[in-house]
């Protein structure tokens, strides 16, 4: 390689060419998960019920290498160790296990720099014990895995994704369905509203959705079943004056927890994982929002399990393999990669980009994973860094050093938490200067635009 290129184009050819070996090693292990491999002692072939209606027997076929149903439908069966409980193994990154331990890693001050105002499921001591539980069961590990800045670079994006989905950890329920609940006699009932009928600056819904006999019916795919899914059917008002207005919670699978999980099916998954019963949530779906191995354990089910369809990838992978806009495609792609640029969602990447930049001051992070995966985050990065709505992210822009000799000087949140959903509203967007959109960065030589554009061709291959 010529000695005369630009370090930082040479940097990223480096890195690229690194991280497309790093892929293949993730692609190879992933089929693991087959059955090919399952031979002698302990091994035995099973089926994931959980996906589709199978048995046992019928995956011992694929062990005689026949490749028809069920043996062709990826992850349908695999292949268990019966010396150990019965857990189908996580995709895996293919990068070695890490010695050190995640929350030796973020410690109980990040978490409070962090969160200054969570409230309660989301304490810091749930947050650890879910980690532990889970990576205890498992052989591919949350915030383990890689190198010391790998288990960074993965803390700082799973951080930033869940301060936005829980307004900072002081949210755990979705507020158009229950910004407000309503204790009555011991229970707990919930308001659910249309966004043209709440008042977000004082979060209060004024029309309920299932006031005058109407129901309630989303996060609610009435066509699946166990093993695929909670049943679920049409809510409708709790009986009794008193009650005008309100359902209960655990009629219905909306939004809550640290990543707000929602849908009938995401329970059910997520229940067989935490609490080996898909009946606990599909039952009590209000544990998320209530209980911190599940409000913590429903987002970090997410973030190792979730995959996109037809995609043998997840958030924990795509932040390993240094994408955060792939792990935002899986978490929120289909509203916002891209978003709706007169919608919601274009706005709310701001506070996603916001908390991004803090957690990756909070974690000393070298430098930020890139915005590819999630179609027109990049852009969005450079629109908010040059209108001043992302103060927290100045440091992290167009950083010319590809080794920088120590991480930005660490950004705080606000002292008070950004509402939900209302952030266009708070005072310190007002108050912002505006930066020069003008700006732009130079190459210096021809050499540094033929080793960037093969840094980006590798990437992209």
């Amino acid at each position: 390689m010529p000695t005369n290129l630009p370090m930082r184009a040479t940097f990223l050819l480096t890195a690229c060419l690194a991280m497309q070996l790093r892929k293949a090693s993730a692609v190879t292990s992933a089929q693991d998960l087959s059955c090919r491999k399952c031979r002698g002692g302990n091994l035995k072939c099973i089926g994931d019920t959980t996906f589709q209606s199978i048995t046992d027997e019928q995956c011992g076929k694929c062990l005689k290498g026949t490749w028809n149903w069920p043996c062709d439908v990826d992850g349908l069966c695999w292949c268990w160790d019966s010396t150990k409980p019965r857990y189908k193994p996580a995709l895996t990154s293919g990068y070695e296990e890490a010695e050190t331990k995640p929350c030796d890693i973020f410690t109980e001050e990040m978490f409070n720099v962090i969160a200054p105002n969570a409230i309660f499921p989301y304490t810091y001591e749930g947050l650890c014990d879910t980690i532990e539980m889970l990576n205890e069961r498992y052989d591919e590990k949350l915030f383990k895995m890689g190198t010391l800045e790998d288990q960074k670079n993965e803390w700082a994006a799973f951080i930033g994704h869940t301060t936005h989905e829980s307004a900072q950890y002081t949210a755990s329920r979705e507020a158009l369905v229950c910004a407000r609940p309503v204790e009555k006699l011991g229970g707990t009932y919930c308001k659910p509203c249309a966004n043209e009928n709440f008042d977000w600056d004082n979060r209060y819904c004024e029309v309920s959705l299932v006031a005058n006999g109407r129901f309630y019916e989303d996060y609610c795919d009435k066509t699946l079943t166990s093993p695929h899914g909670c049943g679920c059917g049409p809510t409708t008002e709790v009986d009794g004056h008193d009650y005008a207005g309100l359902i209960r919670p655990d009629s219905s699978y909306f939004g809550r927890g640290a990543i707000q999980l929602s849908w009938n099916s995401n329970y059910y998954k997520a229940s067989q994982v935490l609490s080996d019963s898909s009946g606990t949530l599909c039952i009590q779906p209000d544990l998320v929002a209530t209980d911190p191995k599940y409000a913590w354990g429903t987002a970090l089910w997410f973030w190792l399990f979730r995959t996109p369809d037809g995609q043998e990838t997840t958030s924990h992978i795509q932040a390993l393999e240094g994408s955060f806009g792939g792990s935002l495609n899986i978490i929120n792609g289909a509203l916002e990669c891209p978003a709706d640029p007169t919608g919601y969602h274009a706005e709310s990447i701001i506070t996603r980009l916001r908390y991004y930049c803090i957690a990756g001051s909070v974690m000393g992070v070298k430098r930020l994973l890139d915005f590819e995966g999630c179609e027109g985050l990049s852009k969005a990065f450079e629109e908010c860094i040059m209108t001043g709505y992302c103060p927290e992210c100045n440091d992290w822009f167009m950083d010319p050093s590809p080794q920088p000799t120590k991480a930005p000087s660490p950004a705080v949140p606000t002292e008070q938490p950004i509402p939900f959903r209302s952030w266009a509203n708070d005072e310190w967007m007002g108050g912002i200067k505006r930066g020069d959109s003008s700006s732009a960065m130079g190459i210096s030589s021809i050499f540094g635009v033929v080793t960037f554009l093969t840094a980006v061709y590798f990437c992209v291959k």
